[in-house]
């Protein structure tokens, strides 16, 4: 099956399966905006979500501004709780994730994944961007995963980057700015670079890291082992500073 015909049946199985409790989540890579496109062109009422973490690039706002323009929505946008968020520089700085693994996980779990989980409460799917072919981390994702309290579904995980540039150009789709720039992987501004010759889609992710380190934030991996529970015990430490009265 062409994989444009896959995407589609697979965004329709998941309307029909969800109807109004499934929403798209985007970064605005041309994975995002190709599932925004196949999904409001079916169901254009669907919810738009993005996470916002204050970091972002400059071209993150401005390709959320095309996209709202094209398609006559508002994106909503999860921040992180701004109490939380100052205690976390508070006691780290405002550039912890280049210190240890583990600091890293902390700064997207406080402006990631905290803010995507109060996103999704009630929320029952969500699509997402994924794709198996953009890392080792990724080989293995479903296209429908159950195994969380909200179900999330990746109409695109068996498309190649050849799929995703066909489809965009054909469409006339509008691309994040830093692709122009060598960007194959855009997440917030300090923590991503373009890629080199070579280099697998997302190696511009946290590149300080070393090689066996994972390339992923949270949302789509949970790390095992000792950066796990340091995480848990940092994220702990500013929970706690957060909820200290002024």
């Amino acid at each position: 099956m062409e994989p444009v015909t896959s995407a589609r049946d697979i965004v329709a199985a998941a309307i029909s399966e969800f109807g109004s409790s499934l929403i798209v989540l985007s970064s605005f890579q041309r994975e995002d905006v190709i599932v925004t496109d196949l999904v409001l062109n079916v169901a254009p009422e669907t919810r738009i979500l993005t996470l916002d973490t204050g970091r972002v690039p400059k071209a993150t706002d401005q390709i959320i501004s095309q996209v709202e323009r094209r398609y006559a929505i508002t994106v909503e946008r999860l921040t992180p709780e701004p109490d939380e968020a100052s205690a976390m520089v508070a006691l780290h700085g405002i550039d912890l994730f280049r210190d240890a693994v583990p600091n890293r996980m902390l700064c997207c779990e406080v402006r990631k994944s905290r803010p995507l989980a109060k996103g999704l409460s009630g929320v029952a799917a969500y699509f997402t961007g994924l794709r198996r072919a953009q890392a080792k981390s990724r080989a293995a994702i479903e296209i429908f995963d159950r195994s969380g309290s909200s179900v999330k579904i990746s109409p695109l995980a068996d498309w190649t980057s050849e799929d995703v540039l066909r489809y965009t150009h054909e469409h006339d789709l509008p691309e994040h700015a830093l692709y122009a720039q060598g960007y194959t992987s855009i997440g917030c501004d300090p923590c991503t670079r373009p890629t080199l010759a070579g280099e697998d889609e997302r190696a511009g992710r946290w590149w300080w890291e070393s090689p066996e380190a994972v390339k992923e934030c949270g949302l789509h991996f949970s790390a095992d082992g000792r950066a796990e529970r340091t995480v848990d015990v940092l994220l702990r430490e500013v929970l706690a500073s957060a909820a200290q009265p002024v």
